[in-house]
């Protein structure tokens, strides 16, 4: 134990000692050269980043990309995340725990390619004329349950409607042309950190 002990010692002293002197441009006393870069272990190819910068950058994206989820992308007009927003379309609360970076892209450049039954919507038409659409929550082969475009809950008896389809394309549109590269990279790093 009192190795390991010396040896984190050793380890902390010379960073103590020598990121001070590489930070400051001066050589350690023991005429030892300083490294490339702030991190005394680090012994090749370009300095990275300190961990606290570069979790700071992927705040940074993440916090752009609420403000886009929130502003001009409009996901929260059908979206819900952490109780705030519409229900006519999933909730993303966790969706940083469900989908990788690819499959997130993949959503908002090209919905159709990436649709998941759990996410169909529905349109019907009742006896009574009246047209309904809505995210499908539960079917059988005598009902449907959805959230109808007013947030409503409702459940029907295939019966009673005149027609029926489960959609099969996302009514999300493609945000390809809609943001930049960086804004869907923003994007997708926000919807990431919901876990």
């Amino acid at each position: 134990m009192a190795r390991y002990r010396l040896l984190i010692g050793g380890v902390f002293g010379a960073a103590l000692f020598l990121v001070p002197a590489a930070l400051s441009g001066q050589q350690p006393a023991t005429g030892a050269q300083a490294p490339a870069c702030a991190d005394p272990l680090h012994t090749s190819g370009p300095c990275p980043a300190p961990a606290g910068q570069q979790a700071a950058a992927g705040d940074d994206s993440a916090a752009r990309g609420k403000a886009l989820f929130e502003g001009k992308g409009g996901c929260q007009k059908c979206h819900r995340v952490n109780a705030v927003g519409s229900r006519i379309a999933p909730d993303l609360t966790t969706i940083g725990s469900v989908l990788s970076v690819e499959e997130l892209t993949k959503q908002l450049i090209d919905p159709n390619a990436a649709l998941r039954p759990a996410v169909f919507s529905i349109r019907a038409l009742t006896k009574d004329g009246k047209p309904v659409v809505g995210l499908r929550l539960n079917e059988d082969r005598y009902s449907v349950q959805f959230i109808d475009e007013q947030e409503h809950l409702r459940s029907l008896n295939k019966n009673d409607l005149r027609e029926f389809a489960v959609l099969p394309t996302a009514r999300m549109p493609s945000y390809r042309d809609k943001l930049a590269e960086a804004e869907i990279t923003d994007l997708v790093s926000y919807l990431r950190s919901l876990k």
